[in-house]
């Protein structure tokens, strides 16, 4: 039963992440459509990674995600639930965006091909499909206006969603490695003032979460390279340097490099340190230890 709420704790976690991400996604090919909308080069083609109604898109994902995380959740918070009801107007008005796109490029064309041998009726035709397509343009410049004005109160929506998730133990990682992107989202004051609300310390907590959060997934090497990082610049750090060591030892163990696993094992395995689950590193240092004793011995006789 433990198991099963750890697991299911641990994919909503992943899901908020997708969502978080989906949501820059949105932000960034919007503003990709606006730059080739005021360049006269936004065509129906290239509006399709932004939103489209076959689900390959960008905003089709993020919708179907608000509605299957918040829609019918007794558990979403109000944030959570206005995120969904944004999310969802942003696709509404996009899709209208997006129609009035079609409507231009597919018809348009054809009102410049009046001649004298069609009869009045037919130009009258064509004269009303010519006002049409007038009217849609205008439509989807009115369209890209408030698209535009949504998409920046999602994207400061995100912001709060974003501080919502703080204990989400990826967020760190995430945010660590999509540093550039939220800085030219935010700008760099909103994006360390982000960081300060979400962790005491700021960008020394990030970089330390982030590592707990790789050693959590086992990435070893991303872990004890960020570990390292701390080390630099806090070489007191004795919690930073016991799990610097621990990754270390996983992390050789894991290329072969057994000689240099077992330094760092034993080093590790001897520090007089208390910090939180050190029976379960310490339990797993012996376990690496005896492995890799029984290893080299073992190439040795060979």
């Amino acid at each position: 039963m433990e198991r099963q709420v750890k697991t299911a704790m641990t994919n909503i976690e992943k899901k908020q992440i997708d969502l978080i991400k989906e949501s820059i996604c949105v932000y960034k090919k919007f503003t990709e459509c606006r730059i080739l909308f005021k360049e006269r080069r936004l065509y129906f083609s290239n509006i399709e990674e932004f939103i489209d109604d076959k689900g390959r898109s960008c905003l089709f994902r993020l919708k179907e995600m608000c509605h299957e995380l918040f829609r019918n959740s007794d558990e979403a918070t109000y944030k959570e639930k206005l995120y969904d009801m944004t999310v969802g107007y942003v696709f509404h008005e996009a899709m209208k965006l997006r129609e009035n796109l079609y409507q231009i490029e597919s018809y348009q064309p054809n009102s410049d091909k009046v001649s004298d041998s069609l009869t009045e009726i037919e130009k009258k035709i064509v004269r009303e499909i010519e006002m049409l397509t007038r009217k849609a343009e205008i439509r989807l410049k009115e369209g890209v206006k408030e698209v535009k004005t949504l998409t920046v109160e999602l994207i400061g929506q995100l912001q709060s969603l974003i501080e919502l998730y703080k204990n989400n133990y990826l967020l760190p990682r995430f945010i660590l490695e999509n540093e550039k992107t939220l800085v030219s989202i935010y700008g760099k004051r909103d994006f360390e003032s982000l960081l300060n609300n979400l962790y005491k310390d700021g960008r020394v907590a990030l970089i330390f979460r982030a590592a707990k959060s790789y050693l959590k997934s086992e990435y070893f090497d991303h872990a004890r390279l960020l570990f390292r990082r701390i080390l630099t610049k806090d070489k007191e750090n004795k919690t930073a340097l016991f799990l610097y060591m621990y990754t270390s030892a996983f992390h050789f163990y894991f290329k072969n490099k057994f000689s240099r696993s077992l330094i760092f094992a034993e080093h590790a395995h001897i520090m007089d340190i208390d910090i939180e689950n050190i029976n379960v590193y310490m339990d797993l240092l012996e376990k690496l230890i005896y492995d890799l004793s029984k290893e080299m011995k073992r190439t040795n006789k060979v």
